[in-house]
């Protein structure tokens, strides 16, 4: 069986093994010492020349994306444990070669008979209660930590899982006992333990539906996709209710916007098209504000006017701000997020803004949540003010939205 402990602030898990390393999770063989390795922000890294039993091989997108240089792949099982990049921009390892580990392919094992498995290396930095940027660890405070979540198993706060048993033919010589191979979660899971297939985001149609699931507390990670995309453009739908509901309650809140370019001379257009995505329920909306009448919805206004909402947005600057106050909201300033320089900061682009460069949602998400946005030309340049929107500029501002809610609560607390 494995040990899966979940408790508010991080999710890990403990089952038998032998040495202090970092190993592969499918092979088990080491890769690199404990003592070699920190905790950078939410990644976990070592120096390149720290690896054992591995070997690198040119990143294939190291031509497009220059910071990554190449895929350290393990040389018993062939899996990607990670890549050396040069994108920290933290003390020692800022414009260095590193080795970042995925948290996916590897495990801790600590010794005395102790493994640690994590879904994301977030949920160590949770664990460990600490805003620091740069986390020394060592067998004494990760076997803490793999104490502290058998004692909450004890406790009735965590659960056992079981496990199915592999084979012995299914196991290298080399590797651990089959008890310890079983792979933990890494996201959702389904019923019977299997993990659900990512979710391509899903267009609602303007009709009562059941209040979906939660897409991701705050100690698990969103999913790629929303639960529900829904276009409001009537205050009779349905949907425009669910919003109305959403946002009353809401305490943490993404946002984007649209408005016509304003090309002539003293022109200034209001916002036209508000996108909207909360944590609690994974759903997205896509508000089109000139068919609404009467501005924005009130609970909508509250949201950013309050102060008691967190309001995220990517490149959430004064342009922003000041298209908000010719639209009818006052936005408070104190509860606006901007995630874009958090995103530069982990992706080590501090000098390129220096120099004037901005980075963009696209990269954002490729570098800090692996994930390829499907963004064309075509869609983004399109008339986002026509009664009738298609299908595709519809899930394309909404995922814009989803992305940067994400973006939010992967950062949020380093930041």
């Amino acid at each position: 069986s494995r040990l899966s402990a979940r408790t508010r602030r991080a999710r890990g898990l403990a089952w038998a093994a032998a040495s202090v390393m970092l190993r592969c999770k499918v092979s088990y063989v080491e890769i690199c010492s404990i003592q070699d390795i920190r905790l950078v922000g939410n990644s976990l890294v070592a120096w390149p020349s720290a690896l054992k039993n591995c070997k690198r091989t040119p990143h294939p997108q190291r031509e497009a994306k220059p910071f990554l240089r190449d895929k350290i792949l393990c040389k018993a099982s062939g899996g990607h444990v990670g890549n050396v990049q040069n994108n920290l921009a933290m003390g020692q390892w800022q414009d260095k070669n590193v080795a970042l580990f995925r948290a996916s392919d590897t495990v801790l094992d600590c010794g005395q008979g102790v493994i640690i498995d994590f879904p994301a290396w977030k949920a160590l930095r949770e664990m460990l209660e600490s805003n620091k940027p740069e986390i020394s660890l060592s067998v004494k405070l990760l076997l803490r930590l793999a104490g502290n979540a058998e004692e909450e198993v004890a406790a009735g706060l965590a659960e056992e899982v079981p496990i199915e048993a592999t084979t012995a033919a299914d196991v290298p010589a080399h590797a651990a006992p089959p008890e310890a191979l079983a792979r933990p979660h890494a996201g959702g899971v389904a019923a019977g333990g299997i993990e659900a297939p990512p979710k391509r985001p899903r267009l609602a149609k303007d009709e009562p539906e059941p209040a979906p699931a939660a897409a991701g507390g705050p100690d698990e990670d969103l999913g790629e996709y929303p639960n529900a995309i829904h276009l409001v453009s009537s205050r009779d739908s349905d949907a425009y209710a669910q919003l109305i509901d959403e946002a009353a309650r809401a305490t943490v809140v993404a946002y984007d916007a649209q408005w016509s370019p304003d090309f002539d001379e003293g022109t200034d257009n209001q916002i036209a098209l508000l996108q909207v995505a909360f944590p609690g329920t994974g759903n997205a909306y896509v508000l089109q504000l000139p068919l609404l009448g009467h501005g924005f919805p009130a609970e909508v206004k509250r949201m950013f006017e309050a102060g008691d909402t967190a309001v995220a947005g990517f490149a959430a600057n004064e342009m922003d701000i000041h298209k908000f106050e010719i639209s009818g909201i006052a936005v408070d300033k104190a509860t606006l997020f901007d995630v874009q320089p958090w995103c530069e900061a982990e992706m080590g682009e501090n000098d390129s803004v220096k120099q004037g460069w901005r980075v963009g949602l696209k990269r954002a998400a490729d570098c800090v949540l692996d994930f390829e946005m499907e963004k064309t030309s075509t869609v983004a340049s399109s008339n986002w003010e026509r009664e009738e929107l298609t299908t595709a500029q519809v899930e394309y501002a909404a995922m814009d939205v989803w992305v940067a809610l994400r973006l939010y609560q992967r950062l949020a607390e380093v930041y």
